[in-house]
């Protein structure tokens, strides 16, 4: 169950932020990260399949289901930021991407890639298909025998996955690389919070909502 605490915290994060979207000029952010406005000035973001639109009016997704706090609170930093930085096509482990503040590599291993090579050991077809469902694509550079995959996790904010399946003497192996520009387009503790998002929704199947209300009391 999620501590209380910490989901109250969450909650005041996300009404803070949006008292700033209120103030905000929305157009003038969206511009520079390349973001469509709809009819009514609405930014739109795609994330995990899903289109969300952002407007001084606060955070909805196009398809009307609910979602999660702090899904809403790091789509509002990204447009906040408003960066015009591109990928530098260049990917970096989790902990180069944050330097001195994650001197230790254990959260990747554990949290992130761990739950991807439980799922899919032995199902690299799975992999493949699942990962299509959310935007994923054959490319980056992968060792031999690997399937290698990049997701734009946001717009300009890419990540690769190397997956190597398990065989007669190795176990399953997967590793997820960063575009080392990613934090210029959103701060090091949001881009973790999506990231997790992520990998929820990739071993939890295509069919499973990572993103609902409903998750928040998981």
């Amino acid at each position: 169950m999620v501590n209380t605490s910490e989901t109250g915290g969450y909650r005041q994060i996300y009404a803070d932020l949006i008292q700033e979207l209120r103030q905000a000029d929305i157009a003038a952010l969206a511009a520079p990260l390349g973001l469509a406005l709809n009819q009514v000035g609405e930014a739109q973001i795609p994330f995990l399949g899903a289109s969300y639109l952002l407007s001084n009016d606060g955070v909805r997704r196009a398809d009307g289901q609910g979602f999660r706090q702090v899904t809403g609170s790091a789509l509002i930093r990204y447009l906040l930021m408003g960066s015009r930085s591109r990928p530098a096509g260049e990917f970096v482990t989790f902990a180069q991407l944050a330097g001195p503040l994650f001197s230790q590599g254990g959260y990747s291993g554990s949290a992130l890639e761990q739950p991807i090579r439980k799922r899919f050991a032995g199902q690299a077809p799975e992999l493949l298909r699942v990962a299509a469902s959310l935007g994923g694509r054959p490319g980056g550079v992968g060792g031999l025998g690997s399937v290698s995959l990049l997701f734009d996790l946001l717009p300009h904010l890419q990540l690769q996955l190397i997956f190597y399946d398990r065989d007669e003497e190795f176990p399953a192996r997967a590793t997820l690389l960063f575009d080392k520009n990613a934090t210029k387009l959103l701060d090091f503790e949001t881009l973790a919070v999506l990231v997790t998002v992520f990998v929820n929704a990739l071993t939890k199947g295509a069919n499973h909502a990572p993103d609902s209300e409903a998750a928040e009391e998981a």
